[in-house]
């Protein structure tokens, strides 16, 4: 799905996570819980603030054939608070 595409579902968004506070490698773990209730082109939107996290999550997501990034959003550049756009496999 390209992000054009994403951008006109955004109103669909089917689930969102709040991860704040959580470090490697419980922030995949509970976005993988978050994936196992989704349904295959569902979009997941996770929120956190673990930097290594932005890179990793979307990595072993790939990696298990669970979901593929869509775009990450810097919402707070002070407080590092990112955004991860998955879409279910």
């Amino acid at each position: 799905m390209s992000l054009e595409n994403y951008k006109k579902l955004e109103v669909m968004t089917t689930k969102k996570i709040d991860i704040k506070g959580h470090v490697c490698p419980m922030t995949f773990v509970y976005t993988k819980l978050a994936l196992e209730e989704l349904n295959k082109g569902d979009i997941l939107e996770v929120e956190l603030n673990f930097r290594p996290a932005v890179k990793n999550v979307p990595k072993n997501c790939e990696r298990q054939s669970l979901a593929k990034l869509i775009e990450v959003r810097e919402i707070n550049t002070q407080e590092e608070i990112y955004e991860l756009i998955l879409e279910k496999l």
